[in-house]
This record gives structure tokens, C-alpha cells and sequence, in this order.
């Protein structure tokens, strides 16, 4: 099975500065503190001129979040693929981590 990297999405929760083309962004991804929660992170995010049509954070918010969401549910597609190679090559501590994976992404997707 070749190997490839893959993105972790993002939940973005908050725009903290807006112009034109740029973003300062809070958000969440795939790294936790030691208690399990998840690391809250800043960005800078250039946007280019695409997203002036969106007069207010919420709806960009909202815009930032679909396509993160499209994300996710491409991960999980692509951890289940993953998950069946390792059953077929009956692999138990991969099917584990896997498992474990592809649950940690199913509980963030439902955040989104």
C-alpha cells in the first residue's frame, strides 16, 4: 500500500482580525494537550480576493468550515480504506490504531 500524507482538517472557531486578503484565524486540529482536549491554535490564512463577497466573520466562518468538513469526511473515507487493507492483511495493532483514528475523527466531524 503506497504511502501518503494526509492534511488534517481544522474546525475554525474564530476570526480575530480581517482585511482584505488576509485572516487571523483560531482553531482546532489533530493535537491535543495531555488531558485530551484539543490544542485551540492561531493563523494567519491569505485568502486572496475570493472572499469579499463575505460581509461578515460568521459567514465566512461557515464558508472555512464546509470546506474543512468536506476534509473530514474524506479522511474517514480514506482511514476506512485503510482500516480493510488491515483486516485483509489481518494486521491487529494497525486495525487498533486505525479504529482508534477513525473515531477521534468521527467525534470531530461532529463538532463541525
Amino acid at each position: 500500500m503506497k504511502s501518503k500524507k494526509l492534511l488534517h482538517p481544522r474546525l475554525y472557531l474564530s476570526i480575530i482580525e480581517r482585511t482584505s486578503d488576509n485572516i487571523l484565524v483560531e482553531y482546532q486540529d489533530n493535537e491535543f494537550y495531555e488531558n485530551g482536549k484539543r490544542v485551540i491554535k492561531k493563523s494567519n490564512l491569505d485568502l486572496g480576493g475570493n472572499w469579499e463577497n463575505y460581509s461578515n466573520n460568521i459567514e465566512m466562518l461557515n464558508k472555512l468550515n464546509e470546506q474543512e468538513l468536506n476534509k473530514v469526511t474524506s479522511y474517514i473515507k480514506t482511514q476506512y480504506k485503510i482500516l480493510k487493507f488491515h483486516q485483509k492483511n489481518n494486521n491487529s495493532d494497525a486495525i487498533a490504531t486505525v479504529s482508534d483514528s477513525i473515531k477521534v475523527m468521527e467525534s470531530f466531524k461532529r463538532k463541525f
